[in-house]
Formats: C-alpha cells, structure tokens, sequence
C-alpha cells in the first residue's frame, strides 16, 4: 500500500533491470534489492539528466483516474527507470537507464480490454562507449545498434536488429495484471514498503511534457483528395486534383483483397468488411504538377459500392488486426514491392495464382485490369503513389454505419498544404 500524501516515497524493489543485462549476455544473475525513490512528474529531460516538473501524488492520481498522461521516476544513486503513462491511449512504457543516465532499453504496453498489460514492443540499444550520446545524439533512434521484438496478443514476436553482432534476446513477461496507481514493482519486478515523501512547497510552474503517447496514423482529408480542382503544395511544386474513372471491378463474394500483385495474393486475409456481392466502381484521385503536366501521380484509389454520402472514416480492418497495437503513425494497410497494388475479390484471387507474373510487362498506366475468363470476374491494379512502400487501407460509413466506399491511401498528399 502507499500513502495518499507527498509526491515520491521509498520502496525496496527486485533489479529485473540489472538481470535483463546479465540474460541478454548469457550470464546468470541473482537478484539483487535496490531501494529506489519514486517521483511522480511530467517526464524526463535526456539533456539535463533530470525529471520535468515534479508532480505532487494527489495530481497525478488524478490525472491517472482521468486517463491524463504523466510520468513516474524510479531512481536511487541513479535514474533506474521511468513509466511513462497515459490511458487514454491506453498506453504504458518503461524505459531502463544505463550506469551513464542513458536510456538503453525500453518496454510499450498497451493496456487492454480485460485490465491487463499487453507487451507491445521492446527495444534495446547498444553503446559503443561511455562517452557515445544516448541514441548516437542526433542520430535517429533506429540509427543506433539496437534489438527490436514486437509481439503479439498472444505472445508470439517478430525480432529485428540493426547493426548489432552480438544481439541480445530478451526473455520478459508479456502480461501482467493491470497494477494500481503507483504500485508498478510488479511490472518493473519485485515488492516492498512505500515510505511517503511530503509534496513540494513550492509546485513548479507548468512545463509541457517532453513526450506524447503513441498516436496511430487515422484518416485524414480522405474527401479533399477526391475533389476535383483542389490543389496543394507538394516538395516538388503545385499538384491538382483530378479524379478520372479505374474501371469497374467485380465482387462476387462482397470480400475485398488489397494487396501486391503477385502469385501469393490468395493467401493475404480479405477485409472484415464486407459488400452485398456485385460490380462497384474504382475511382483514382490523380495529382498532375501545375508547371510540368506530363508529371503525375496517383494520389488514392476509391472503390465506391454505395451513393450515400460518406459520414465517418476508420481503417479497413483485418481479421487479427487491433488498433491496440498500433504504435506512433503506424497503421494496418497494404505491402506494395512492384510500384502497384491489386485490388480483387477473394474468391476470385487464387485464379490469378499461374497467370498474374505473366501479365506484369502489360501493367501500365494508372490503372490496368486482369481479366478472370473462367468467372468473368477481374483484378485491377492501380499505380502506386510514389511507389514501393507501405499504405493504409480506409473505409467509409454512412450514417447508418453501413460501408460506403473503399479507399487506398498512397498518402501523396498526406503532409501536403492546401492552398486552393
């Protein structure tokens, strides 16, 4: 139990931190008991080294009960670590310091549905020296030697790493019960007594936090990108809209499939949403540059299966899929490695499976469509944006929250001003 007054009290914790090292170089480790302080505050200060506005407990409790972000420090002869908390993102992470005061290491939870923690992702960095600047100073955090396991709700993980020989394989919990206010030793590992520390005397004066929790990519002026005229500033100069006609793809099923063209496009999951079974129109928002007109670009893809206006947007979601595990301006969309994506019904996909590699030097243009002579259905595939990449997949509802569109965002104009 804690006390309901002082901002920072003293509780003798288990150094699960310390243990991850040792694990994660091969050695075995004995737990050790570290008495740490624990003050609540806004943040942390990577260049001073020091919390951002201390907080006094009573404030941030309630900033917990409202879902507010703010910030709690665990530190003794040094910074130990610091979860960073906001619930209305549904959101935890725990950073670890090094003996140096830099962040090596860091865990993202998600808080889930049934009051429990969810690993999302876990990340550690590697310094080559005492003197190397935490995240390699201006060098993006990606930049540094690091290993990278993002995992699953079940607890399966995809590893990654960048630049690092002899890459750890960090073996952490990936659940726990969601702990009370303040109470985090069984995440961070072990238990022990709190000992209050009175509130400041003086509270400092408001600082903007020095983090934000995650925010996923959503929808954004998907109708502006079909409008007709509308122009915008790109890097490379003045872009207006045009919208022109992709051809009309069938969907015998109602289950629509986006994904690269390839012989595998069968195997890609179709979207939870589904339409009445029929032929719907593709439109394509093309952005052709105002002082060289021969450069043009296809903006997005829309597959329109309704005339009621569109009212809401959310992202096309697969089955497996959570926005729960989406991390800052990520999203759940569709692979593009061939400068096109495919757009088919999937039912009609594994007929493609021995013919479409056949047909790549014929797909030109913005759009292009594969015919399927067996079922007379087709595949069209649209050219993508500026090219190979990753994009998001959004759908349209009226105000009877039934489906009335499909659009492929290759997010040409995702950061772009509009200026007309």
């Amino acid at each position: 139990m804690h006390s309901s007054s002082g901002c920072a009290w003293k509780v003798t914790i288990v150094a699960m931190f310390a243990n991850l090292r040792e694990r994660a170089a091969g050695r075995a480790c004995q737990d050790a008991e570290v008495t740490v302080e624990i003050v609540y505050c806004e943040g942390w200060d990577p260049v001073t080294r020091s919390v951002v506005r201390p907080l006094a407990e009573g404030t941030a409790h309630e900033r917990d009960l409202a879902g507010d972000q703010y910030a709690i420090l665990l530190t003794g002869e040094r910074p130990l670590a610091l979860v960073e908390i906001c619930w209305t993102a549904h959101h935890a992470a725990v950073w670890c310091f090094d003996e140096h005061g830099r962040r090596d290491r860091r865990l993202e939870f998600r808080r889930w549905p049934d009051d429990h923690l969810v690993l999302r992702e876990a990340r550690q960095w590697a310094y080559p020296s005492a003197d190397t600047p935490e995240f390699h100073g201006d060098e993006p955090a990606w930049r540094a030697p690091y290993w990278r396991a993002e995992y699953d709700v079940d607890g399966t993980r995809r590893v990654s790493s960048g630049d690092w020989q002899d890459r750890p394989d960090l073996d952490v919990p990936t659940r726990h019960p969601m702990p009370a206010f303040g109470d985090w030793t069984p995440v961070v590992g072990g238990d022990g007594p709190s000992i209050p520390r009175p509130d400041p005397a003086d509270p400092p004066e408001d600082a903007e936090p020095p983090w934000q929790p995650p925010r996923p990519l959503r929808p954004g002026r998907v109708d502006d990108t079909f409008r007709p005229g509308a122009t915008y500033e790109l890097d490379g100069g003045v872009v207006a809209v045009e919208v022109v006609d992709g051809g009309r793809l069938a969907l015998p099923s109602g289950r629509l499939i986006a994904a690269d063209p390839d012989p595998w496009l069968a195997d890609v999951t179709p979207f939870a949403e589904t339409v009445r079974p029929g032929g719907y129109p593709l439109e394509l928002a093309v952005v052709r540059f105002v002082d060289t007109p021969e450069h043009t670009r296809v903006a997005a893809c829309r597959l329109l299966v309704s005339e009621w206006p569109t009212t809401s947007w959310d992202t096309a979601w697969r089955d497996g899929e959570h926005p729960l595990l989406l991390g800052d301006g990520e999203f759940f969309g569709v692979g593009v490695d061939g400068g096109r994506v495919a757009l088919v019904d999937a039912e009609v996909a594994p007929a493609f499976a021995e013919t479409i590699e056949d047909a790549y030097d014929d797909m030109r243009g913005w759009s292009h469509e594969l015919p399927e002579p067996e079922s007379g259905a087709n595949l069209i595939t649209v050219e993508s944006g500026w090219g190979d990449g990753a994009y998001p997949v959004w759908v349209g509802r009226d105000a009877g929250d039934a489906v009335t569109c499909f659009v492929v965002d290759f997010l040409v104009l995702a950061h772009a001003k509009r200026v007309g």
